[in-house]
């Protein structure tokens, strides 16, 4: 029996128009050029600040932390989000199986739960795990201590997530991986040899739990 530790951002909940309208945004404020889906998608990355100069923005010319903060105000504001399409089926799919289920994210915290708890899926989680900033940097450090909190063996654990940082993230922790190429990243021609790719979340789901 598997351990499953969920992505937020991009997998379980869905906020990929709404980072493109966000990063777009901010690009007109800034005369830059507006960027399609496809290269959103063909941009993304952990660190986002990668992301950003990908794109176009300069980022000698900008203050990083006002940057994250009009960023996540554009975002939030977007009406476009909400839970993924198969999301509660897929979390359904691992309580039945008798499996354990958190959530790591890069996110911080405090969104974190407001996000998660609007999206009605904090019972079907032990716990949830945010970061403690808005840099979009990484979410290494917290899933070791999450690892540790739950006391999850090596191999005990399958992340399910929808970039490659969450195929980093679970090399990190002696996880298993499953990518659901449904987010915020391209994985396309991108992903190591031998790496599971799902095109849904219930495929994803049903992949964890035959391992």
């Amino acid at each position: 029996m598997k351990y499953v530790l969920w992505d937020w951002n991009g997998t379980l909940f869905n906020d990929v128009v709404a980072g493109m309208n966000a990063a777009n945004a901010m690009l007109r404020r800034r005369g830059i050029p507006e960027i399609s889906m496809e290269r959103y998608r063909a941009s993304f990355g952990f660190p986002v600040r990668n992301f950003y100069t990908a794109v176009g923005f300069r980022l000698e010319d900008e203050d990083w932390d006002a940057m994250a903060v009009e960023y996540h105000d554009l975002l939030r504001g977007d009406p476009s989000q909400g839970l993924r399409e198969g999301a509660l089926d897929a979390l359904e799919m691992v309580k039945a199986s008798g499996a354990g289920q958190s959530v790591i994210s890069a996110l911080r915290q405090d969104m974190l739960d407001a996000d998660t708890a609007k999206a009605g899926i904090r019972a079907y989680m032990d716990r949830i795990y945010g970061v403690d900033n808005l840099d979009g940097a990484t979410k290494l450090s917290r899933a070791r201590e999450l690892v540790a909190e739950l006391k999850l063996a090596p191999g005990g654990a399958v992340m399910i997530g929808d970039t490659l940082h969450d195929l980093e993230t679970a090399h990190e922790i002696g996880a298993a991986c499953i990518l659901a190429d449904v987010g915020h990243q391209s994985l396309a021609g991108r992903v190591p040899e031998g790496t599971p790719v799902a095109d849904s979340l219930l495929g994803a789901a049903r992949l964890a739990l035959a391992m």
